[in-house]
């Protein structure tokens, strides 16, 4: 009787858990999905049934409805709804914690008019055998002819010595578009990080950076370590589960404050892990550097993106007011190649230094624990497959990629939406255009 007791116990607690996680995940899938086709809709201009077409793939059976008085969509799995809110110049958040009616007042008065867009020039004196070869590798990278291995290319773009050599766009896209931009972010909270550093605001080298880990073993994590992804600290970055990342991204109202409570696993700069908490915790250290969240709100819009003529760019906070900067950016292929520009021109736009000297190169600067793949918020693995040896590039989620060659001059742009990472070939991509330079 006794086992068959232990037995049954241990069946009851397997099925609560099972339940419990199922409701977890169906919140999560459910938020992933109100969060994309709001800002698909909303930001991108984008139809509903387009988004549930082409980006919903990975939730299909989620319900969506779009409700364009209140700007807000909301996505329901099995009865399990979660809603997200367009706000004018913050794109879409997710009701995490807070009412539509908090979201809607949270930042009532403030000014994130964008400023004047700065046009790109066009390259009108490319070689045209040049030409012809760029746009035979456009063929291939939007060439969706084997419905098995989909790659859903929707911008290509080539700026070479700041002029745009060619471009194109898929069916329903084009240069007014603003895309996703997934994990480049993180290379713009690099630069907000940057531009901190020359206000003498930030000491990316200074230990003791968050009050919550002063009397534990995280006091010596440093930005540096953050931004290279060595911080040491305890975080599950998986994307299939329920898990640190999903939970941090869908469900928490502040998604920097969460990724604070990681423990340490590691000592600093001793183990490389990549790590979108690692990156939120640095936008909560950049919103802390400041003394109202109002001059927060509005830094990256004046100090990066009004300067350098991005108009589109949009950058989405959480529910509690913090830039999801590991994550939710939205800008057009021209505005992407814009910022990368930046990096290329080592921080100077039209001669006024945006970002600190010495500070590009620190970011492209190999981290020794990452065997060559990642530098401070920037990726450096193309240089082993045969690219140039100072590139660097931005890379995110479904083949969002800025790739940045200085000794080229050239920055390359490739968006979509590609289901399977094996699907596009970023490596074959560029090394076919830079080849022609």
């Amino acid at each position: 009787m006794k086992i068959k007791y232990l037995i049954s116990l241990a069946l009851l607690i397997a099925l609560i858990y099972g339940l419990n996680y199922g409701i977890t995940y169906a919140h999560i899938g459910a938020a992933y999905n109100a969060k994309m086709a709001c800002s698909c809709v909303f930001v991108s201009g984008r139809s509903l049934e387009s988004v549930e077409k082409e980006d919903l793939y990975a939730i299909p059976f989620a319900r969506q409805t779009v409700d364009q008085e209140h700007k807000t969509v909301t996505s329901s799995i099995y009865g399990i709804s979660k809603t997200a809110i367009f706000r004018p110049g913050l794109g879409c958040t997710i009701e995490n914690d807070k009412s539509e009616k908090e979201l809607t007042t949270q930042w009532q008065g403030i000014d994130l008019s964008l400023g004047s867009d700065l046009e790109l020039p066009i390259d009108t004196a490319v070689n045209q055998s040049t030409l012809s070869q760029i746009n035979k590798t456009f063929d291939w990278a939007f060439d969706d002819s084997d419905t098995s291995h989909i790659v859903r290319t929707r911008a290509a773009l080539v700026l070479h010595n700041g002029e745009v050599v060619a471009e194109r766009y898929a069916h329903g896209f084009n240069q007014n578009t603003p895309l996703m931009g997934w994990s480049m972010t993180k290379s713009v909270t690099n630069a907000m990080i940057g531009i901190l550093v020359q206000d003498h605001k930030l000491d990316i080298h200074k230990t003791g950076i968050v009050k919550e880990w002063l009397h534990d073993d995280r006091k010596n994590i440093t930005i540096d370590h953050l931004l290279r992804m060595s911080s040491g600290l305890d975080f599950e970055e998986v994307y299939t589960k329920v898990s640190d990342a999903t939970k941090m991204l869908f469900l928490e109202c502040g998604a920097g404050s969460f990724a604070m409570h990681s423990k340490a696993k590691y000592a600093p700069d001793t183990k490389w892990y990549y790590s979108s908490g690692a990156t939120n915790i640095l936008q909560e250290i950049i919103k802390r550097s400041f003394t109202n969240t109002q001059d927060y709100i509005k830094f990256p819009h004046e100090r990066l993106f009004d300067k350098l003529g991005m108009q589109s760019a949009i950058m989405e906070p959480d529910a509690c007011g913090t830039y999801v900067g590991s994550s939710y950016m939205f800008a057009t292929a021209r505005d992407w190649a814009k910022f990368g520009q930046l990096y290329l021109d080592d921080g100077l736009h039209n001669g006024e230094r945006i970002l600190p000297e010495g500070w590009v190169k620190y970011s492209s600067t190999v981290t020794p624990a990452s065997d060559g793949e990642y530098a401070a918020h920037f990726w450096t693995g193309l240089r082993k497959k045969g690219l140039s040896g100072d590139c660097f590039m931005m890379d995110g989620f479904e083949g969002q990629y800025v790739l940045i060659i200085p000794s080229k001059k050239l920055v390359i742009v490739r968006l979509g939406c590609t289901p399977a990472p094996h699907h596009f070939d970023m490596g074959k991509f560029s090394k076919e255009i830079v080849d022609l330079f």
